[in-house]
């Protein structure tokens, strides 16, 4: 809070410099020994402020322009070309002269041939270091992207795990995900999307949603058990809803367009977790239940419903999108409850209006997923996390990276085993061979 950099961070960031200079050093010395050939550069002409006549001036012009010319005319030259010129000068030399053949004798001429280039990267760049570092060490010298790469990481990882496991209909999902997420209040930012619906299983309202957390709480056991660091109960549960609902467009879709069809990622681009509707993972758990009564019963009028999600800061938009997932086993009830108020009666128009196409088409999916996020991206204590930045963001390990190619840093990863190689960079990997 005082702004001071810890004594930790100081001394790292004194590590890094003389490996820095390590690294220009070594590179320069790799450069020379891979060319093998003195070379002389010829100092450029360069004119000051002095003053110069007009004659003089014309003729650094044309001598400047002649020098661009004669660079374009002749033909760059790679040094594996000019190797194998070398050698078979001196090859055709030997076998001319008789003179001259005694000379080469013993003499290893090199071959013009790349040979294995990964092995010769192997031998020629240092070793790669990965050295794990503390999070009070790490998150002050790495950057929000960084920090944002590695959580999108984990999400990619743990993804598999939630696909297999999902075991009810989205909606099933969705009205869990509302609920939990329904304690906010827009004015103060307190409550919202925190998992405390652990807390609230017991209480009348929250009754339907007992068998979605059931189904939660088995997939975020198989997803703790292979990452290191535990995913939150308030991500898991804003989360799954969005690939479940994947799972089911993805269905409808190719029952429609048949198994072989090529065109769904396009189409559905808008629901994409990773491109058009990106997930954001960082949710912090409560430790106790929010306060009772802010989530409407089985007795709701359509009056409770629009205050409800109008204290949540969500609109009609978002309560047209919900109505059919807000009571169990009667999609009806939700949204005839809606329809009485006019303006959801009209959006919920729309919303029909889209579903005219079938199931092949992407608007009532995409629709679906951009107003789930609305709340599960907003609705969320202390408000949206991600104008501001969270500056020490949960799902993100850190590591001081030198050798292979590395500028020597410190670096994010995702937080499952395996991941270190992920925060090198894609052209050291390259270099390395790794790709």
């Amino acid at each position: 809070g005082s702004g001071r950099t810890p004594p930790a961070t100081t001394a790292l960031r004194a590590r890094l410099s003389p490996d820095r200079t390590r690294t220009r050093h070594t590179t320069r010395n790799m450069a020379a020994s891979l060319v093998g050939a003195a070379f002389t550069v010829a100092p450029a002409r360069r004119v000051g402020r002095a003053r110069v006549s007009r004659t003089r001036a014309s003729a650094i012009r044309a001598s400047a322009r002649d020098e661009a010319s004669s660079a374009d005319a002749a033909p760059a030259v790679t040094r594996r070309q000019a190797l194998s010129a070398v050698t078979a000068g001196v090859a055709s030399l030997a076998a001319a002269s008789p003179a001259f053949a005694g000379l080469l004798d013993g003499l290893e001429l090199p071959s013009p041939a790349a040979g294995d280039v990964k092995a010769k990267r192997e031998i020629n760049l240092p070793k790669l270091e990965i050295e794990p570092v503390s999070r009070e060490e790490g998150a002050p010298l790495t950057n929000g992207g960084e920090k944002g790469r590695a959580q999108q990481q984990y999400l990619k990882f743990i993804e598999p795990i939630i696909n297999e496991n999902v075991d009810l209909p989205f909606g099933e999902y969705m009205r869990l995900a509302l609920h939990d997420a329904g304690t906010f209040n827009v004015v103060g930012k307190k409550n919202g999307a925190n998992g405390s619906i652990r807390f609230e299983l017991d209480r009348p309202e929250n009754a339907d949603c007992k068998e979605a957390f059931a189904s939660i709480e088995r997939i975020k056991k198989k997803i703790d058990a292979v990452v290191t660091q535990p995913i939150s109960y308030a991500d898991v549960i804003a989360i799954v809803p969005h690939y479940a609902a994947r799972i089911q467009f993805a269905k409808d879709y190719y029952e429609v367009m048949g198994p072989d069809d090529p065109n769904y990622e396009f189409l559905f681009v808008g629901t994409n977790p990773y491109l058009g509707a990106k997930v954001r993972i960082g949710r912090r758990d409560a430790t106790e239940a929010d306060p009772e009564g802010l989530v409407p019963g089985a007795d709701a009028t359509g009056d409770d419903l629009v205050a409800w999600f109008k204290r949540m800061g969500l609109g009609p938009n978002q309560l047209c999108m919900f109505a059919p997932y807000l009571y169990k086993g009667d999609e009806q009830k939700g949204l005839d409850l809606a329809a009485q108020d006019g303006t959801n009666r009209a959006v919920l128009d729309q919303y029909a209006s889209q579903r005219k196409l079938g199931k092949r088409a992407p608007g009532p999916a995409v629709t679906i997923i951009k107003k789930f996020k609305d709340m599960t991206d907003n609705c969320i204590p202390g408000g949206n996390p991600y104008v501001g930045g969270d500056r020490d963001p949960p799902y993100v390990e850190y590591a001081y990276i030198r050798g292979g190619g590395e500028i020597p840093r410190v670096t994010t990863f995702g937080a499952f085993p395996g991941s270190s190689d992920l925060g090198s960079s894609k052209f050291a990997q390259k270099v390395r061979g790794d790709r």
